[in-house]
């Protein structure tokens, strides 16, 4: 018991590891933070109404009007079926795609789509 005692003292004494921990934690401590704020995003309705491929169209709400990079990302988990003021309209987005964007720390909230058929 006292050689393990040893090693963690001084293990836990090696700047370099201590660094490492520190890291490891903030990284661990932001990934929580990620889920527990995902939770409220998502508003009651969205995916009720999927297509044959069980994907269905969302509209995601930010806090600021969307920038090239904002779109990119948000095609990542479905099709942009355009904009309005703060809000892009997705099309084609899986229950995945749902909980991915929920991640988002800069998007504000995932309602059902305005109008399932948009078209650009």
């Amino acid at each position: 018991m006292s050689t393990l005692r040893s090693i963690l003292t001084s293990v836990v004494r090696m700047p370099a590891l201590r660094r490492i921990g520190v890291v490891v934690l903030l990284v661990l401590a932001w990934q929580v933070w990620l889920s527990v704020q995902a939770v409220g995003k998502v508003a009651p309705g969205v995916g009720d109404h999927p297509d044959q491929r069980g994907r269905f169209s969302v509209d995601v709400v930010l806090d600021f009007a969307p920038e090239r990079y904002h779109i990119l990302e948000l095609q990542k988990h479905g099709r942009v079926a355009g904009t309005s003021d703060n809000t892009v309209h997705l099309r084609s987005v899986s229950p995945a795609g749902v909980d991915a964007l929920a991640r988002e720390y800069w998007i504000e909230r995932i309602d059902p789509a305005s109008s399932p058929n948009r078209r650009p």
